[in-house]
């Protein structure tokens, strides 16, 4: 009898079972393509908020009285710009403000271009920066000039800016700003300075 099983199922040869088919999942795909286009964006903002700028612009404001909204609503009906020309603004005291306080501009928060120029690449690529006063009639506040170089030297450190690239308005136009009494030889060496000094209590 076993013999007999033996010689039927001898020459008995099974088919391995058929693959299941796969269900295909376009979604899938399309939810890696939007990944991966989603972080390519965020991405290129990253880099085009955080490490596009080459320059810090230095201006004053040429007026001795106001504060961000004033000039900001000066520069609105006077130019029809989104906002203030700069994106900081160091205060004198006047209009309640304190002296040496350090306003920031929408531009600035959506860190985008700025106006305080007529040369479009450094509007794109730079920093700019404004004290309240008119520089070509007077000194600044010790108090002013105190908040610029510390502001200056965190805004240097943070976006790799050597202290050779913070130049006046008028080094790079042909204007007063931000006038004869802000000697941007001695800004760029007192931000060299403090750069010094914080990188040696790290």
């Amino acid at each position: 009898m076993s013999s007999r099983i033996f010689q039927k199922t001898r020459g008995f040869n099974p088919q391995p079972p058929e693959p299941i088919p796969q269900k295909r999942r376009p979604w899938l795909k399309f939810l890696l393509i939007a990944s991966a286009v989603f972080f390519l964006y965020l991405l290129g903002d990253y880099m085009w908020r955080e490490m596009r700028w080459r320059f810090i612009v230095v201006h004053h404001t040429a007026g001795d009285s106001g504060n961000l909204e004033y000039y900001r609503a000066l520069h609105k009906k006077k130019h029809g710009w989104p906002d203030i020309a700069y994106h900081f603004l160091i205060n004198n005291g006047s209009m309640n403000t304190s002296i040496g306080q350090i306003e920031v501009s929408g531009l600035w928060e959506k860190r985008t271009l700025n106006y305080s120029t007529r040369i479009s690449y450094v509007n794109y690529l730079g920093i700019a920066v404004a004290l309240v006063g008119n520089f070509e009639n007077h000194d600044v506040h010790p108090l002013q000039y105190e908040a610029l170089i510390q502001l200056l030297t965190n805004l240097s450190m943070r976006y790799n800016i050597p202290p050779e690239r913070i130049v006046g308005h008028g080094e790079l136009q042909n204007t007063q700003c931000p006038g004869k009494h802000l000697d941007m030889s001695k800004v760029r060496a007192d931000v060299a300075a403090s750069i010094k000094r914080k990188l040696e209590m790290e």
